[in-house]
C-alpha cells in the first residue's frame, strides 16, 4: 500500500494560538490605556479650568499695597500670588533626552551626579506658571529628597531607589507624587518615544494633584533666600565671561554658562551645544548660577552602583551673578531647612530676582570661571 503522511497541524495551531494571544495582550494594553488617558481627560475637565486658591496668610516680602516677592525667586508678582504652594519634579538628562520640556520655567534648578557620571535634575516650579509639559520624568533618589524638603513642595517622580522610597515612607511631611501608584492619574506617556524617558505632567495636572491633595489652598511658608534688584548695566561684569564645570569625563555632563551683560543672564550649554527648552525652542537662560561643592560621593548598600551624596552641614560655594563671582561657603542644618549661601564675610548673598540653578558638585571638580 502506499501509505500518505497525514500532516501534523498541531505544531502549527499552538503556533497560532501563543500569537493571538500576544496580540490580545497588545490591544488589551494599549485601549486600557487609551481608556485611561480619555477618563483622565474626563475627570481634569471640570468646565472650570485650573483653579488656584489665593494665598492666605503668607505673602512673601511685600514690596507695596499690591505686590510682593515672590517666595521661590523673587520676582515682584501680585501679592495674592506670591507664595503658593511649589512643586518639584525630578527630571533626566541623558543625552538621547535633550531638550527637555519645561526646565526653563522652573523657579530653581538643581542638578547632581545619579549613576553612571550621569545628572539629573530637580527643578521647583510655581503653580501659577502654565507649563504645558514637563518631561522626562524619573525617579527619586535620597539627597533630592533634601532639596524638595527645603520647599515642602509637591514631589513628583516615578519610582526611585530603596533608600529614596524609605525616606518618603518614614516622613510623612514629605509630599509625595509618585507616578508608578494611584497617582499615575497626573502623568501620561508620550507615545512618540520609549520608556522609560516618555514620562510626562504639566502645570495643569499638578494643580490638579494641589488641590486633591488639599495644598491648593495653603500658603507655603519656607524660608525664602534674599533677592534684590536688578544692578545697572555700569555696576555689571564683562561680557561674555564663562563658568565651566564638568560633573563627569567625556562632554556629555560638561556644563558652561555663557554671561549676556545686556540682559544680565547666564546662557547654559551642556555637552558644547546650547542647552534648549522643547517648550520653547530657546537657549535656557539663568540669573543666578551657583556652583556647590560638596563631598566625594560614596555607594549606597544596594550594590547598584547608586550613589550616597552627602548635602548637609557646610561647605565651599560660587555665586555667580551680575557678571561677578562671589566666592563664599553654603550651610544647610538638617533636610527640612534651607541651604543658605555665604560670602567670604559671612554675609547672606542677595540673587537677582529670577530663577537660580544649582550644581553640587563633588569637591575634586574644577570650576573654570574666564
Amino acid at each position: 500500500y502506499l501509505v500518505v503522511a497525514k500532516p501534523v497541524v498541531w505544531p502549527y495551531l499552538l503556533i497560532f494560538f501563543l500569537l493571538g494571544v500576544v496580540f490580545s495582550w497588545w490591544v488589551g494594553i494599549n485601549i486600557s490605556m487609551a481608556v485611561r488617558d480619555y477618563s483622565l481627560s474626563w475627570w481634569a475637565d471640570d468646565g472650570a479650568g485650573v483653579q488656584i486658591a489665593a494665598a492666605s496668610e503668607s505673602e512673601g516680602t511685600v514690596v507695596d499695597g499690591n505686590t510682593a516677592a515672590r517666595l521661590l525667586d523673587g520676582l515682584v508678582v501680585d501679592k495674592g500670588v506670591a507664595s503658593y504652594w511649589p512643586y518639584g519634579v525630578m527630571i533626566e538628562n541623558l543625552r538621547e533626552v535633550r531638550p527637555q520640556s519645561g526646565l526653563s520655567q522652573a523657579s530653581v534648578v538643581y542638578e547632581t551626579l545619579a549613576e553612571g557620571g550621569s545628572t539629573r535634575f530637580l527643578a521647583i516650579f510655581d503653580p501659577h506658571e502654565i507649563i504645558t509639559e514637563i518631561m522626562p520624568v524619573r525617579s527619586a533618589r535620597p539627597y533630592y529628597i533634601e532639596w524638595v524638603s527645603e520647599f515642602g513642595a509637591l514631589y513628583a517622580h516615578a519610582g526611585g531607589s530603596p533608600k529614596a522610597l524609605t525616606v518618603i515612607w518614614e516622613n510623612p511631611d514629605i509630599n509625595n507624587l509618585e507616578a508608578l501608584s494611584n497617582d499615575g492619574k497626573y502623568f501620561w506617556r508620550d507615545r512618540t518615544k520609549f520608556a522609560p524617558h516618555n514620562l510626562v505632567t504639566s502645570s495643569e495636572k499638578i494643580n490638579f494633584a494641589l488641590r486633591d491633595k488639599a495644598l491648593s489652598e495653603k500658603s507655603a511658608s519656607f524660608r525664602s533666600w534674599l533677592f534684590k534688584d536688578e544692578a545697572s548695566l555700569t555696576e555689571r561684569g564683562t561680557d561674555g565671561k564663562t563658568v565651566s564645570f564638568n560633573f563627569s569625563s567625556g562632554l556629555t555632563y560638561k556644563t558652561d554658562f555663557l554671561y549676556r551683560q545686556s540682559d544680565n543672564i547666564y546662557l547654559r550649554s551642556n555637552a558644547n551645544s546650547p542647552h534648549l527648552d522643547k517648550n520653547t525652542g530657546q537657549q535656557i537662560s539663568v540669573k543666578n548660577v551657583i556652583v556647590q561643592l560638596v563631598e566625594e560621593p560614596g555607594f549606597d548598600n544596594t550594590g547598584k552602583g547608586r550613589l550616597d551624596i552627602y548635602v548637609g552641614g557646610t561647605g565651599k560655594a560660587w555665586i555667580f551673578r551680575d557678571g561677578q563671582v562671589i566666592e563664599g561657603t553654603w550651610q544647610k542644618n538638617s533636610r527640612t531647612d534651607r541651604t543658605i549661601f555665604y560670602d567670604s564675610k559671612g554675609q547672606e548673598v542677595e540673587l537677582n530676582r529670577g530663577n537660580t540653578w544649582v550644581h553640587v558638585l563633588p569637591k575634586d571638580k574644577e570650576v573654570a570661571y574666564q
